[in-house]
């Protein structure tokens, strides 16, 4: 299994959420995203790499930027 990283970033505190997660693919990052705020945006690291930016919409659906 490989270890990731999700730093969640909101206008509203000062420091981010960080939240750690082990799993085989980086895909597993929406299914905890899924249980946090919709237009809560995050970064996905993978160790030093950061991979993406993700965002679930209002509409159920996922920014992506890489």
């Amino acid at each position: 299994m490989r270890s990731f990283t999700l730093t969640l970033i909101d206008a509203g505190t000062t420091e981010p959420k960080r939240i750690d997660f082990r799993a085989y693919a980086p895909d597993h990052a929406f299914h905890i995203l899924e249980r946090e705020a919709v237009g809560q945006s995050a970064i996905l690291w993978e160790g030093e790499t950061r991979l993406a930016t993700l965002r679930r919409t209002r509409a159920g659906g996922w920014q992506i930027n890489a």
